[in-house]
């Protein structure tokens, strides 16, 4: 099978990997395509590494790795909003995105996005009728909103307490592109929305989520 490994500066390298192919060969691939030293070259697959050969199991034909040199500095946001409490949008506007105050970051390196991890302790709508209410990543460019992502479900779709989803938009960032939490809460009267407790993590090119810069909502 075909393995696609994506770098950070967005390019891909094609790995082939047949019976009795190990981890080692697959590093080693890549490292001849990059020039690099393949004891540099750690993988990630779905946002979780590959440390041993028994790993090369969970892939199929045409799956993505992503590519991080060891010991380059890790790219993380992270946003931290207490408490989003609103009623329906203004009428009319159905599928408008609210974006949350002070919860954004400015990317400052190129890179994809590889995975996003989202949590909170309340997650919930009015609790009857039509279910709108959604929570969103999105990345705006130039001012102009270019992919959002739905990050904890639909509400009352999932648990209405401490509620928590992994995602992997895949998305190309570009330096001076702004990623920042909105919210959806839903027209046409009575639509609430209550989240409390909204962490949200965003690894960037081969980042682990492990240390990173913080947004904080006060």
């Amino acid at each position: 099978m075909l393995v696609h490994i994506n770098v950070p500066n967005g390019e891909s390298v094609a790995v082939e990997i047949e019976q009795g192919t190990t981890l080692a060969d697959v590093k080693e691939g890549a490292a001849l395509a990059l020039g690099a030293a393949a004891s540099r070259i750690g993988l990630l697959f779905a946002g979780d590494r590959l440390i041993n050969d028994s790993n090369l199991q969970w892939l199929s034909d045409g799956d993505a790795l992503h590519l991080v040199l060891e010991g380059s500095e890790p790219q993380v946001y992270r946003f931290a909003v207490p408490s989003i409490q609103d009623r329906r949008s203004p009428p009319g506007n159905d599928s408008i995105i609210r974006e949350v105050s002070n919860a954004k970051h400015v990317v400052e390196s190129q890179g994809e996005v590889i995975e996003v991890r989202a949590s909170a302790s309340v997650f919930k709508d009015q609790g009857w009728g039509n279910k709108k209410g959604h929570v969103y990543l999105v990345q705006k460019r130039a001012g102009i909103k270019i992919n959002q992502a739905c990050l904890l479900g639909r509400a009352r779709d999932v648990p209405t307490s401490n509620v928590s989803k992994r995602t992997h938009p895949k998305w190309n960032l570009a330096v001076g592109d702004t990623l920042c939490i909105g919210y959806h809460v839903g027209d046409n009267g009575g639509h609430k929305l209550f989240v409390e407790n909204l962490r949200v993590e965003v690894a960037v090119g081969g980042a682990v989520l492990d240390t990173g810069k913080r947004c904080v909502m006060m």
